[in-house]
């Protein structure tokens, strides 16, 4: 069994896109490539409330259950895996590549104008503390990811719609041709 893992982790501030983007993703690859792979929303595996003391946003318990999540995919023949999340440094990338054994990763960087991210904000959430956290949280991360540089690349997510920002990524990431030269395709 090949033991390298593709895996693109899509990032960027919250509200920019990622789990859209990931969802168009996986749709490519499921009918214009036919490609086995697994989608795994860190956001999601990780919601649990209260929070353990000094993990305010779950990040350990999103690593454990990435971990398992990924072994059952694995089990049932995903070849790739994508995961839309913020990744706020290299310690984040360490523990999903631990999460992940043989993980080979290609990180996406989705931007968008401050103004243009807030609107998006303001269109999906719900109560005023939510969305006034979440509008600086953005600001915060946006600005921080720029100066990080975690990605292979870059994204423009403001004019384009999910499906072309997926076919960009797609190309970009080269798994359709990492695919379709694998050997090992149990």
């Amino acid at each position: 069994m090949n033991s390298q893992v593709p895996v693109l982790n899509i990032i960027g501030p919250v509200g920019i896109g990622k789990s859209s983007t990931a969802d168009a993703i996986s749709e490519v690859l499921e009918y214009d490539h036919a490609l086995p792979h697994a989608v795994v929303d860190l956001d999601h595996v990780r919601r649990g409330f209260p929070p353990p003391e000094g993990d305010p946003f779950n990040r350990e318990l999103g690593f454990h259950n990435l971990a398992a999540v990924w072994n059952n995919y694995r089990s049932f023949g995903a070849k790739c895996l994508i995961i839309p999340s913020v990744m706020e440094g290299n310690e984040d990338l360490d523990k999903l590549r631990r999460s992940v054994p043989g993980a080979d990763l290609f990180i996406v960087r989705l931007t968008a104008p401050l103004e243009v991210n807030h609107a998006r904000i303001r269109g999906r959430e719900k109560t005023e503390d939510s969305l006034n956290w979440h509008l600086k949280r953005s600001a915060q991360l946006a600005e921080e990811l720029a100066a990080k540089k975690l990605e292979h690349i870059v994204v423009d997510a403001e004019t384009k719609s999910p499906s072309e920002i997926a076919r960009e990524i797609i190309r970009e990431w080269g798994i359709v041709e990492w695919h379709g030269s694998s050997v090992d395709r149990d």
